[in-house]
């Protein structure tokens, strides 16, 4: 257990991730670590797992993040009534190649990750998955780029939100492969602007997304009425839902392909590659995001585009 306070720290894990059990302890009944450095610095950790974070006011973190920017690389929060729990305004907060899975108390107020209000999150090759009850992602920042990753409930997961944008903002979603259980506690995969609206600019977007609910019905990607602007472009949708709820005029959409989820057979188990048969009519005629470099045929892999000549809609652009 510990607090840091020193500003520009390196953290790393030596020959693989290290592994942080609380053990019933914690730091300043917080969590496992405790970050509170000044806003203008940043605390980078690499190869380091955080598990079993409990507190007595059972909402115990992996991390818990009270001032600067933060930098994760192949990170794990496993088990934790929070995986990281957190951060301040001005700051920035980067995930790269990690994982989220089974945090939350179970109360539907924790989650697999909950960041405040920071200026930017920004996610690229991660697994959020099997939230307890609460979501797999939720986010108050002012900017949200999400990229490459995994949100997973698998067969028996009973998360809430998927992705859970409260404060509305900027979202931009590209390459991300969404699976929706059975036993979800929420219907709706992508909620966005259901608490509050402190920001000026709040849009969402999302290109190049395979979104799938195994849930009996209920929304793809839903937003509060102050939503400016909903952009879906190219992403594949399977499942028995709505496609975008909320948005009415403000909706632009092109290029998208709704499906069942049977035409998706594998995503409960990480598998997104469609079915046959629907495969050669995802073929896009042109190339509507030239950014989209990378996509990820399993959690944590970016597979370079630079080969295909072609485009499809959905994430994946090749068979895995």
């Amino acid at each position: 257990m510990a607090t840091w306070r020193a500003a520009n720290l390196t953290i790393c894990g030596d020959g693989g991730r290290a592994r942080l059990f609380a053990d019933g302890k914690d730091a300043q009944g917080k969590g496992i670590w405790v970050i509170a450095v000044p806003n203008s610095a940043t605390t980078t950790i690499v190869n380091v797992e955080f598990r079993d974070a409990k507190v007595p006011d059972q909402n115990g973190a992996g991390i818990r993040l009270e001032g600067g920017n933060l930098v994760l690389r192949n990170t794990g929060f496993f088990d934790n009534e929070n995986g990281i729990l957190g951060g301040a305004g001005g700051t920035t907060v980067t995930i790269e190649r990690s994982e989220f899975a089974r945090n939350g108390y179970g109360d539907g107020f924790s989650h697999n990750i909950y960041i405040s209000n920071v200026d930017r999150l920004h996610v690229v090759a991660s697994w959020f998955r099997e939230a307890r009850v609460g979501h797999n992602l939720k986010s108050r920042a002012k900017e949200n780029i999400v990229e490459n990753s995994y949100f997973m409930d698998g067969p028996n997961g009973n998360s809430s939100y998927l992705l859970d944008f409260p404060d509305g903002g900027v979202v931009f979603m590209r390459g991300n492969l969404l699976q929706k259980g059975p036993n979800a506690d929420n219907s709706v995969l992508v909620a966005y602007g259901f608490e509050r609206n402190p920001w000026t600019t709040n849009s969402v977007t999302l290109i190049h997304n395979t979104l799938v609910t195994n849930y009996g019905s209920g929304t793809f990607v839903g937003v509060a009425g102050f939503t400016q602007q909903v952009t879906l472009t190219a992403n594949l949708f399977a499942g028995n839902a709505t496609m975008a709820s909320g948005a009415g005029g403000k909706l632009q959409q092109q290029n998208n392909f709704s499906t069942t989820a049977s035409n998706v057979p594998g995503a409960s188990a990480g598998q997104f590659w469609p079915a046959d048969g629907i495969v050669a009519q995802l073929d896009l005629a042109a190339m509507p995001d030239p950014q989209y470099a990378n996509d990820s045929p399993q959690p944590f892999v970016l597979r370079s585009l630079a080969s295909v000549s072609g485009r499809k809609i959905g994430a994946l652009q090749s068979r895995p």
